[in-house]
């Protein structure tokens, strides 16, 4: 049901790429990455490239999908305008995910070759899954907070310094990179060359072979963060301070 809701959404107005084609490019992108970083096959791989593929579930929002339909069509932008990140948790997608997490493995066996364990994406994981989601622009974090009812639901929060009386432990970008060091920006990375290649018509495989090493692919991409923000700025127009978030992801990477 995901792979199909995939295949039919689109995940980039220009050219009309379909949500699906772009997470496999941002799962491809993220093997190359890991690779030049040395991680090797085991659960932290096998959860970042889970989280890779699904970081962009929000833009399943029918809001955002007549967002990018009038912007592939040339037409003004709905009214209603949202962050697909902050609709990570909407319209029951934490279920569709769940449901297809076999469908999901199979899908990257065949399509990247990839073999992944089910058994690394636990319900641990899945908490950091849901993290680099609302993250993956560097603006929110999920916030786990009793509800009335007392159950724990997670929230989406965007002011890391405010305190919310019912939140018992949050999740932010920086745990993120702690967690996963030297790959908690992965996703982030990922969905940036893909995007920047895709609106720009490059082979992202000119990024990789220009670079040895993780750190060389870090400063080259702190290097074009102007030219990579511009370019996103055409279907995006917010403020990323795109030099300074890489600069933060590549803290500790030689």
């Amino acid at each position: 049901m995901l792979i199909g809701r995939y295949k039919a959404a689109l995940g980039k107005s220009t050219g009309r790429q379909s949500l699906y084609d772009h997470s496999l490019s941002c799962v491809d992108v993220a093997l190359r990455v890991a690779r030049l970083a040395g991680e090797e096959a085991g659960p932290r791989l096998d959860q970042l490239i889970f989280a890779t593929f699904v970081h962009d579930v929000g833009k399943l929002d029918p809001a955002f999908q007549a967002m990018l339909e009038a912007a592939a069509s040339g037409r003004p932008l709905p009214e209603k305008r949202v962050k697909h990140e902050a609709s990570t948790f909407d319209y029951d997608h934490p279920r569709l995910v769940e449901e297809c997490k076999e469908a999901i493995r199979e899908e990257l066996r065949g399509a990247c070759g990839y073999n992944l364990e089910l058994k690394h994406i636990t319900e641990r994981a899945m908490d950091h899954v849901w993290a680099f989601a609302v993250t993956h622009h560097g603006l929110f974090y999920v916030s786990y907070e009793r509800d009335k009812s007392g159950t724990l639901r997670p929230l989406i929060r965007r002011q890391w310094t405010s305190f919310y009386p019912r939140e018992e432990r949050r999740i932010t970008l920086v745990d993120l990179l702690f967690e996963y060091h030297p790959l908690g920006g992965l996703v982030i990375i990922a969905d940036l060359i893909a995007s920047y290649c895709h609106e720009g018509g490059k082979d992202y495989a000119e990024f990789f072979s220009k670079v040895r090493s993780l750190g060389q692919l870090m400063e080259q991409l702190i290097d074009q963060a102007e030219e990579i923000e511009s370019s996103l700025r055409c279907y995006d127009p917010r403020d990323y301070s795109l030099r300074e978030t890489l600069k933060l992801l590549a803290g500790g990477i030689q």
